[in-house]
C-alpha cells in the first residue's frame, strides 16, 4: 500500500513540475517553497536546506513567506497568489508537534498532494535535517532530477584528466532514510496479572502477541497467555492447583494513533483452557482434570511510544467463559474460572 501511494505520489509531483517546467523552455523550472507565518525553528531551517538542494539539482526556486495564516491550506493559497504559474511546495509542523507535511499544489488546477513526515523518537537537534532529508527524497522519488536529464544531457561532461578519477561524495540529503517508526507487522511480549474473583487467586501469566496494522487505526492481534503460576485452591475435603492459559483474536481500534500516547480499545474471542490437579484426604482421592471453554473479551488501555519502532502498553481486560470451569471438592463448588476474569498486562511492541 505504501508503494501505491509513493508510486501515485511520483507521477502527479512529476506532472506537476513538468507543467511548470515547458520542454521546449531553456529556462529551470520555477520552484515556490512556502514558509508559514511564525514557523517552528525547524521548519525554516529544513526549508533552507531544502531550497539548496533544488537549486544544486537545476531548479530556479524562491522562498517566500505567507505572513497572513500558519495553517497549511490558508498559507498555500495565500502563496499561490503570489506565485504566479509556479509550482508550491510547502511544509507545515503538525499540531501534535510529532510529524510534518510536506504540501505540493498546483495553482492552475488547485491540485494539491500532502504527504505526512513522521519525526517521533528523533532528538530535537535532529528534527531539521530529517524533515529536509525525507522531503527531499520524496520530492526527488518523483522523478525531479528526471525533469533536468535532458538539459545536462545537452553538456557534455568535461573528462577527468588521465589518472585522476573524480570524487563521488554523497551529499547529506542522499543518504539512506531512516525506516519508518511503525511497519505492518509487530510483536508484543510481556507479563499479566489475572484475577477471578469466584475463589481463586491471582495468577501471573506470559503474554506474547502478534499484531498486524494494516490500517493507521485499526490492528488485529492474536494473543497468547499462560505459563504462569499455579493458584491454590482449598477446599473442606482437600486443596488443588490451578493452571489457565487462553488465546484469542482481537480487533483493535486506536482513535488518535498519531498521538505519541494514544488510547486502544480492543474486543476479541477465543477458548480458555483450565487444568486442575486436586489432593484429597483420605478417604477421598485427588484427581486431574481439564476444560476448554469458549472465551469472549473486551479491554482498554494506552499504548507509549517511547523509541523509534518500539511501544509500550499498559492494558485492562475483562474475560468471560463459556461454560465456565468450576473447582469442586467432591459436591462442594470451591472456585469458578472466568465468571469473568480480570487481566492487567504490561508489555513491549517491538515493530518490524
Amino acid at each position: 500500500m505504501r508503494f501505491a501511494r509513493a508510486k501515485a505520489l511520483s507521477g502527479a509531483l512529476a506532472l506537476l513540475l513538468c507543467a511548470a517546467s515547458p520542454a521546449a523552455s531553456a529556462e529551470p523550472a520555477r520552484v515556490v517553497l512556502v514558509r508559514p507565518s511564525a514557523a517552528d525553528p525547524s521548519i525554516s531551517e529544513a526549508l533552507i536546506r531544502i531550497h539548496g538542494e533544488l537549486v544544486a539539482d537545476g531548479f530556479d526556486v524562491e522562498l517566500l513567506g505567507s505572513p497572513s495564516a500558519s495553517a497549511p491550506r490558508p498559507a498555500m493559497d495565500d502563496a499561490g497568489q503570489l506565485a504566479g504559474s509556479a509550482a508550491l511546495i510547502g511544509l507545515f509542523l503538525a499540531p501534535d508537534g510529532q510529524a510534518a507535511e510536506l504540501w505540493v499544489v498546483d495553482p492552475r488546477t488547485n491540485e494539491t498532494l500532502v504527504r505526512r513526515i513522521d519525526t517521533r523518537g528523533e532528538a530535537p537537534e535532529h528534527i531539521a535535517e530529517v524533515l529536509a532529508v525525507r522531503a527531499v527524497e520524496l520530492l526527488r522519488a518523483s522523478q525531479l532530477e528526471l525533469l533536468m536529464s535532458s538539459r545536462r544531457s545537452a553538456a557534455p561532461a568535461a573528462a577527468p584528466p588521465p589518472g585522476e578519477v573524480s570524487p563521488q561524495a554523497p551529499r547529506p540529503a542522499e543518504r539512506p532514510l531512516d525506516p519508518p517508526r511503525r511497519t505492518m507487522w509487530g510483536v508484543e511480549l510481556g507479563g499479566g496479572l489475572l484475577v477471578s474473583p469466584g475463589g481463586i487467586g491471582p495468577a501471573l501469566l506470559g503474554v506474547a502477541r502478534l499484531r498486524v496494522a494494516p490500517l493507521a487505526p485499526i490492528e488485529a492481534r492474536l494473543s497468547l497467555a499462560g505459563l504462569g503460576t499455579a493458584p491454590r485452591v482449598a477446599g473442606p475435603q482437600g486443596s488443588a492447583t490451578v493452571q489457565q492459559r487462553f488465546g484469542l483474536v482481537e480487533l483493535a481500534a486506536l482513535p488518535w494513533p498519531e498521538l505519541r500516547l494514544r488510547p486502544r480499545f480492543s474486543a476479541g474471542l477465543g477458548v480458555l483452557h483450565v487444568a486442575v490437579d486436586g489432593e484429597a484426604s483420605w478417604p477421598y482421592r485427588g484427581v486431574h482434570s481439564a476444560q476448554w471453554a469458549f472465551a469472549a473479551d473486551a479491554g482498554a488501555g494506552v499504548e507509549l511510544g517511547i523509541v523509534r519502532r518500539l511501544d509500550v502498553v499498559v492494558e485492562a481486560h475483562a474475560l468471560v467463559a463459556h461454560p465456565y470451569p468450576v473447582v469442586r471438592f467432591v459436591e462442594t463448588e470451591a472456585a469458578r474460572v472466568a465468571r469473568p476474569a480480570l487481566l492487567g498486562s504490561l508489555s513491549l511492541v517491538g515493530w518490524l
